[in-house]
């Protein structure tokens, strides 16, 4: 996969975004390993991993002798997981490999679990994408995803005009390129079409003062993604320095908070 035709993309300061958004999700991410039940005896696929942040808080979860196969398509990133698994966690078991979930084919066929977050809502064949997870599990294997189900949620409160237009631009580029912010809203019935139980449904909704740690998320998502944005021809410059002006006033405007697009947490098995 050519590093560019990542939707986000792969530079530095991405890695940097993901890195500081691990941090602000993790616990999120731990819950929901607790209620799917995994296990430190499971052998677990971290899908779109990434740079490894999740794979590597797998591997603290599930223990020294964790089993996780780590898969994503960009191999700059699994490249970055390779060196730090190998520094970090030599006594784990942890594999890479480079592909698209869709066209998936590993040698292993016999996953006890598998996790995803952020990841379906940029995949084009999401039916495709669930079938090919379920072919590489256990029957009775769980499949734990944390997906967006209402991306037109997010707002800066007070609210700003110049959000409406800075969502339709990033409804505009996912979508041309095969994605759909709210995919959330299909995954239950295609994992039911895909030979998945779905065993439980949960919204996820959080709120950040300008003060409070999760006010990194947006503004390292914003100040990344808007300039690519521009430049794509998505979104006007004069938008994006509008939106960065009442952004900042945001910060230190008395009662401002940001609301977060809400993800659903996706509990499913393999039947």
């Amino acid at each position: 996969m050519a590093e560019n035709e990542y939707v986000l993309g792969t530079d530095e300061d991405e890695l940097n975004r993901l890195r500081r958004q691990h941090e602000l999700w993790v616990l999120q991410a731990q819950d929901l390993w607790v209620r799917a039940g995994f296990r430190s005896d499971h052998k677990v696929m971290d899908l779109g991993c990434g740079p490894g942040f999740t794979t590597l808080e797998l591997a603290r979860y599930l223990g020294p002798k964790s089993r996780i196969t780590a898969v994503d398509a960009s191999d700059r990133f699994l490249r970055y997981l390779t060196a730090r698994a190998q520094a970090e966690f030599p006594q784990a078991r942890i594999k890479v490999e480079e592909s698209f979930i869709e066209k998936m084919d590993l040698d292993e066929k016999d996953f006890d679990a598998a996790y995803c977050r952020w990841l379906m809502i940029f995949v084009p064949d999401v039916l495709g994408a669930l079938r090919a997870v379920r072919h590489h599990l256990k029957p009775g294997a769980v499949f734990a995803l944390q997906e967006y189900v209402s991306y037109e949620a997010m707002q800066v409160c007070p609210e700003i005009p110049v959000m409406e237009r800075v969502l339709t631009a990033i409804f505009k580029s996912w979508k041309d390129q095969g994605g759909n912010p709210n995919r959330g809203r299909e995954l239950p019935n295609l994992l039911e079409q895909a030979g998945f139980r779905v065993r439980e449904l949960k919204p996820v909704a959080r709120i950040s003062r300008p003060n409070e740690p999760l006010w990194d998320w947006p503004t390292g998502f914003f100040g990344n993604y808007l300039p690519r944005m521009v430049t794509q021809g998505y979104l006007s410059a004069e938008d994006r320095l509008e939106f960065e002006r009442d952004w900042k006033a945001a910060m230190t405007k008395p009662g401002s908070f940001f609301l977060a697009p809400m993800v659903i947490d996706i509990v499913a098995e393999a039947i």
